[in-house]
């Protein structure tokens, strides 16, 4: 995706793209009692816009959605703290985040922008850390983060701080794919969906090797079908009847689609799918309302 810099004032305007977990496996509790998982995850070309230029004598944020806190919680003031503590140095930042991603919706939003966050800071720090170190700094943040600094098609595994890159032929048959992202109103928190899952067990954690197999199939076959899955769609969906009654109906009509991570917001494939996009649409306006987010886009 593009990168818009201007060296005179100091700025620079990146892209912080959503994400969606093509497979998301989760095994088990580890002793520090986050949860061990298996996921294959894709940037998207939809996505927010973070401009981050140098700032005086303390980190701002501003935000075009009144509703994103902008206070020391927010991952973009988080990731500059880490930023400033790891250089060693007072060192400042002005954050202005034009947001389209919406909150509790399993895209990586607040995820995403502390990642680019960082890349953007290091950049116009005159890039003293490596995109190792980068790394690290994400993995502080949150499981997701680490995906977001190289943000290429990878197999992320631990508690989703282990980022393995695809291999670079099987990344290019994923770019390009176009999918529709469809979300209701109203968001799912993740500590609870991991709540729930961790309510089911043992039934509810899928052994590693399954997910691995799957993951094998789809790198050999190219066909996404072999891969869609999510642990939390059992759980979320009991909750949450008009996500699980929804996927269904789009099934039914021979739609490949998927909640992404811990929920809201689904996906759908609009490659070799029995039913058109405005089918689609059609199908999840019904459902959901006129007023459902709805957003075309596709792989990057």
């Amino acid at each position: 995706m593009p990168t818009q810099t201007n060296s005179s004032s100091g700025e620079l305007t990146l892209p912080s793209p959503a994400k969606v977990n093509l497979m998301l496996s989760v095994h088990g509790r580890r002793a520090d009692r986050l949860h061990r998982l298996t996921s294959l995850v894709v940037a998207l070309e939809f996505g927010d816009t973070l401009t981050i230029r140098a700032g005086g004598s303390t980190d701002v944020l501003r935000c075009s959605d009144p509703a994103v806190p902008l206070g020391p919680e927010n991952l973009v003031l988080k990731a500059a703290a880490a930023f400033r503590s790891r250089l060693g140095r007072a060192a400042h930042f002005e954050f202005d985040l034009y947001k389209r991603i919406p909150m509790g919706a399993g895209l990586g939003g607040g995820s995403g922008n502390a990642a680019v966050a960082l890349r953007g800071m290091n950049q116009l720090s005159g890039e003293p850390f490596t995109n190792q170190v980068l790394c690290e700094l994400a993995a502080q943040l949150g499981s997701d983060c680490t995906f977001f600094i190289e943000g290429q098609p990878a197999w992320m595994r631990g508690r989703g701080e282990v980022i393995e890159p695809l291999a670079a032929e099987v990344a290019e048959r994923l770019r390009g794919t176009r999918l529709v992202l469809f979300r209701p109103n109203f968001g799912v928190e993740t500590a609870a969906a991991y709540g729930s899952l961790a309510a089911g067990a043992p039934d509810s954690y899928e052994p590693e090797s399954v997910a691995v197999a799957r993951l094998e199939r789809f790198i050999e076959s190219g066909a996404l079908g072999d891969v869609l899955f999510n642990s939390f769609e059992g759980p979320v969906g009991s909750k949450y009847l008009a996500i699980s009654t929804l996927l269904a109906q789009l099934r039914a009509a021979g739609v490949e689609c998927l909640m992404s991570g811990s929920g809201s917001c689904c996906f759908a494939l609009l490659e070799k799918n029995c039913a058109d996009v405005g089918q689609i649409e059609e199908i999840v306006r019904d459902a959901w309302g006129e007023a459902v987010f709805w957003v075309e886009t596709s792989i990057c």
